[in-house]
């Protein structure tokens, strides 16, 4: 072909599915074709789940709509870096000298955050893009031998944590994996047998509300994993878990009146977008996958999505369709991340502190 501007758009989308952040704001100035497919293409902002491998310092990025993988690295992290939680394109991660900074892997900005953590976080989350002057890290201890929740704030341009104050609850609340979440103002956070808390960061006042489960056979269950997470275009909170050793996923709305979950059978064209570090739902870009679910699972090298329309585990690949999650590959630390916006290079900010 003599001129690359006459490649047919659908190639163009192919070759464009297979790039990410940096390389997909190159592909948009190579022509103007080119830049037409990549301003309408669905895969210019689409979820990737990122795996860290610390042994070759790489970071796999898995496109959950071609099934494909790339591997990318960074050599600005250091070896043990280790993700906290994603949010607004950026990660919040973690070294082992309790030092924290923000990484934006779409454009390879770093924020360092200049104090230190307080010691035994169980959960490190952020609030709000950290770029934004209402930017929020919140952690969390439980101490479940005290009935303690111990809770620290760091509000951008503050001189540093505060001092942590610890909440005594009416019962045991040891924190799940799943990353807290902000809603109406409270951050939202549940504890391993589905129940919920809400703190007010203004107030500093913590609510616990036990027997969040109308059923009982549900409250005595065993849940493996646990996500909360809002959709966008919806003005609620909703609660995934996982039960029992099949990881069976039901999905429920939190009634907040009565602090309870009301299961959900059905998302319509939603898809959600669930791991530890952060959690997710929006419209789907297809008929085949809407109603899905995206967990960092896999069957042999091909990712795995849950349906909730006959609550089967398939693989994209094909070759796995069941009811459990046994033979599944589970990436624990795993998390999804939305792509940012691309800055031009000359705009780029490679390192800065967060005052």
């Amino acid at each position: 072909m003599a001129n690359w501007a006459d490649l047919p758009p659908e190639l163009l989308d192919l070759i464009l599915s297979n790039l990410f952040a940096g390389d997909r704001h190159s592909f948009s100035l190579v022509c103007r074709p080119w830049n037409r497919v990549a301003a309408s293409s669905p895969h210019r902002y689409s979820p990737c789940l990122i795996d860290y491998h610390p042994g070759t310092r790489t970071w796999r990025f898995h496109h959950p709509h071609g099934n494909f993988f790339f591997h990318e690295t960074f050599p600005e992290l250091p070896k043990d870096a280790e993700i906290r939680c994603s949010r607004h394109g950026w990660l919040l991660v973690s070294r082992p000298d309790s030092t924290l900074f923000f990484f934006d892997p779409s454009n390879r900005r770093s924020i360092e955050l200049p104090f230190r953590t307080p010691p035994n976080l169980t959960s490190i989350s952020f609030f709000h893009p950290p770029t934004s002057e209402d930017c929020t890290v919140l952690g969390i201890h439980t101490i479940s031998y005290k009935n303690v929740v111990e809770i620290h704030v760091l509000r951008r341009g503050k001189n540093g944590w505060s001092s942590g104050v610890e909440h005594k609850t009416a019962s045991s609340f040891l924190l799940s994996r799943g990353a807290p979440i902000l809603h109406r103002g409270l951050v939202y956070f549940s504890d391993l047998k589905g129940n919920v808390a809400r703190f007010d960061m203004s107030e500093r006042r913590l609510d616990v509300s036990y027997k969040c489960f109308r059923w009982g056979r549900v409250r005595k269950g065993y849940i493996g994993e646990h996500y909360l997470f809002k959709v966008k275009g919806l003005d609620e909170l909703f609660g995934a878990f996982a039960l029992g050793d099949e990881r069976k996923v039901r999905v429920y709305r939190l009634l907040e009146e009565s602090m309870r979950w009301e299961l959900v059978k059905d998302f319509g064209d939603k898809v959600l977008y669930l791991s530890a570090f952060s959690s997710f739902g929006a419209t789907a870009r297809t008929e085949a996958t809407a109603n899905t679910i995206r967990l960092p699972k896999f069957y042999g090298g091909s990712a795995v999505f849950y349906t909730l329309r006959d609550g089967k585990f398939q693989s994209d690949d094909g070759r796995y369709s069941c009811e459990d999650a046994l033979c599944l590959t589970r990436l624990d630390f795993a998390t999804w991340v939305m792509p940012a916006p691309i800055i031009p290079s000359n705009d780029h900010i490679t390192t800065t502190t967060w005052i």
